[in-house]
């Protein structure tokens, strides 16, 4: 695969940020905003799995997740033309998280190959500062403005100000439904459930239906919680399966995250597999592991795609798993949608997803990440008819 000088000098700053994560201090304070756990009781331990229908029908998808895709999701939506400029105003999740950095990037690229402009706004992971991002991109007065990762209501005054400019908005991994009065026209990655319950599905063939698991979930982006409802969904078909939830911020993550985690390993003898969202939380979790000494005991799933957790996975070494919608199928997607909005062509449902792969040892890609469905760059430019 040829990668682009903007992919290199991308992937380069994703490891940058990731040794930032790592050298975290991991002063113990109180994970802030643990909630109680989910599933906390399950059936019997001692029962045996083996030919049931829950733990075949979980091998069978495990299985499914991981081929790549090689249909992008919008050729169902056919040709469209795109117009000669666009302004697109990007309000990007925190910049200091990789799989954010990754969605400012394949909208970059995307909107390169039409000749639009990208101007982009750092929401940083606090509400005032989203609200910021969003006026300044309402003030911008750009074609279309894309919010990647926040709920509409936290920046309610923005967003109606945005729908009385006739300006539409497009959310990314929102975690919500379209709403174009007084929420997103388009929702682009309304699939963190499923995220989930791919991850969910292969914890469970991978344990053989014996998984005792925590899921670490962040709060700021609601895509967290969704995946977390995903891999519960996934694990209450397990009649020997048991599931524990912890949230944290991702805001605070570097300070309050390291000791909950060694928190719950030291809690939980038979605790065999951690889960982490998003992806630098699983790295961490990673980390906790090793120095816990569990490493042969207690397996790490994770999502995003993020490097340093595939270079783990590529070696089965405690990261066995990462679910990633396409890293930069998801921008181009973006771009997709905008065109067709300013084409006044419809979206069924105002949803239009990228696709997914469950990365495992024997499914992740040699080198780099897990970027989109087989040639999806020149499948979107065929249907925008540059190609």
């Amino acid at each position: 695969m040829t990668v682009s000088v903007t992919q290199r000098s991308t992937r380069r700053r994703l490891s940058r940020i990731m040794l930032g994560v790592l050298g975290a201090v991991t002063a113990t304070v109180m994970l802030v905003g643990c909630a109680g756990a989910t599933g906390d009781t399950a059936t019997d331990p001692g029962s045996d799995p083996a030919g049931s229908e829950w733990l075949a029908a979980a091998q069978d998808a495990a299985q499914a997740a991981t081929t790549v895709p090689t249909v992008i999701r919008a050729a169902q939506l056919g040709p469209v033309t795109p117009p000669a400029t666009r302004t697109i105003f990007f309000v990007g999740c925190d910049q200091s998280i990789p799989g954010c950095v990754a969605q400012v990037a394949g909208v970059q690229e995307a909107a390169a190959a039409l000749g639009f402009t990208v101007k982009v706004c750092d929401a940083k992971a606090d509400v005032a500062s989203f609200q910021n991002c969003m006026s300044q991109a309402v003030n911008a007065k750009p074609d279309v403005i894309v919010n990647n990762a926040r709920p509409a209501a936290d920046a309610a005054e923005a967003y109606a100000g945005a729908h009385a400019a006739g300006i539409p908005v497009i959310g990314q991994f929102t975690s919500e439904q379209p709403d174009p009065a007084k929420g997103n026209t388009v929702e682009v990655g309304n699939v963190c459930r499923q995220e989930g319950e791919m991850l969910g599905n292969f914890i469970v063939a991978e344990s053989g239906g014996k998984a005792d698991v925590a899921v670490f979930a962040d709060t700021v982006y609601g895509c967290n919680g969704q995946r977390a409802e995903g891999i519960e969904a996934a694990l209450d078909k397990c009649d020997s399966c048991k599931t524990t939830i912890k949230r944290f911020s991702a805001a605070t993550a570097q300070t309050d995250l390291p000791p909950a985690l060694q928190a719950a390993i030291q809690s939980n003898p038979k605790l065999n597999w951690i889960v982490g969202t998003p992806g630098f939380s699983g790295l961490m979790a990673s980390d906790a592991v090793r120095q816990a000494g569990k490493a042969d005991s207690i397996s790490v799933g994770t999502f995003d795609g993020d490097e340093p957790s595939l270079a783990l996975v590529r070696k089965g070494d405690i990261i066995k798993a990462d679910v990633a919608s396409g890293v930069y199928e998801n921008g181009w997607t973006v771009v997709d949608a905008a065109v067709r909005l300013a084409a006044g062509q419809s979206i069924p449902d105002g949803i239009s997803n990228p696709t997914q792969l469950l990365m495992t040892q024997s499914s992740v890609p040699q080198n780099g990440t897990y970027e989109g469905a087989t040639g999806f760059r020149e499948q979107f430019e065929t249907l925008w008819g540059v190609a």
